[in-house]
């Protein structure tokens, strides 16, 4: 007759408590990759207005603002 070793199953350590539920959330890669493309587009703008290309510069604040709806 063959037996199983008495010994206890190793306990998983357990995630200390989260004091409130708003401390700690989740950003989905989705929501990280439309913040970049805001940042980005804005960092743009503002080069494009330094050297004077207006019109390229409204043009990518437009697709940053389209970018930030998807934000909301």
């Amino acid at each position: 007759m063959i037996t199983q070793p008495d010994h206890a199953e190793p306990t998983r350590a357990e995630p200390p408590p989260v004091e409130e539920d708003d401390q700690n959330t989740v950003v989905n890669l989705g929501r990280i990759a439309w913040l970049g493309t805001v940042g980005a587009c804005l960092i743009a703008v503002v080069i494009l207005v330094l050297e004077g290309y207006y019109g390229y510069a409204a043009v990518t604040f437009a697709v940053a603002i389209a970018a930030g709806i998807n934000l909301l």
